[in-house]
């Protein structure tokens, strides 16, 4: 066990551990979270996987906060280097968080969903409670591969943040 009170040095020694547990051919994207209730500040490192977006509506507009790669995915060097960010979380602001088989996804035609179109349904989704909009993006999903079965897993978690915070 070791301190995890710096995230970058948490996530390198677990790149270490899959590196050394893995074939040389495989690795994994991770992104690791730490959110404070009590002052909202979230806390993350992002190994090479999907940008998670936060959804903060401003001024009657949706701005998209992406949470971009802070690192390469986990076992697929040597030795990475690993970033930890913080973003300061509002009140009303939605966090996304996704695997590519949501974007990935395909239709008969075999045209893919998409970040595109991942963002438009996000942003009719203002009014929605986290359980709704994940609901709502998986029927858009659904409706758009016409439940054509899919190649990869759809990984979807959705948090809002509000002004509940246990003390």
């Amino acid at each position: 066990m070791h301190d995890h009170s710096d995230l970058s040095m948490l996530i390198g020694h677990v790149d270490r551990l899959v590196h050394a547990a893995s074939p040389k051919h495989l690795y994994a994207s991770l992104f690791y979270a730490e959110y404070d209730a009590v002052t909202r500040a979230l806390r993350y490192v992002n190994a090479g996987h999907n940008a998670p977006m936060v959804l903060r509506w401003e001024d009657s507009q949706c701005k998209v906060i992406r949470l971009e790669p802070t690192g390469t995915p986990l076992g697929l060097l040597d030795r990475s280097h690993f970033t930890s960010q913080a973003l300061q979380l509002k009140i009303g602001d939605v966090l996304l968080m996704y695997t590519d088989g949501i974007t990935e996804a395909e239709n008969p035609r075999h045209q893919l969903w998409g970040q595109d179109r991942l963002e438009t349904a996000l942003r009719t989704c203002r009014d929605f409670t986290p359980a709704q909009i994940l609901e709502c993006i998986l029927d858009e999903v659904s409706t758009f591969a016409m439940d054509r079965s899919q190649r990869d897993d759809m990984t979807l978690v959705v948090v809002g943040v509000n002004a509940a915070a246990v003390i």
